[in-house]
């Protein structure tokens, strides 16, 4: 595998990483309201700034 293939891989990985996430988030919150429960936004925008912060750290360690 040649330097191209492996930075497209690493892309890969990093955009259906993220996405997985996003999905995750969303379907964790419609799960809360379909329950009746109630939802923390507090909760989902702390979830989220530190997915943030973890893809940020990410993208620098891989170089993307």
């Amino acid at each position: 595998m040649g330097i191209i293939e492996v930075n497209i891989m690493k892309r890969l990985f990093f955009y259906a990483f993220a996405l997985f996430n996003l999905i995750l988030l969303v379907y964790s919150m419609a799960y809360d309201y379909m329950t009746g429960a109630e939802i923390h936004y507090d909760f989902y925008g702390a979830f989220f700034v530190c997915w943030l912060i973890f893809f940020g750290i990410l993208k620098a360690i891989l170089g993307i």
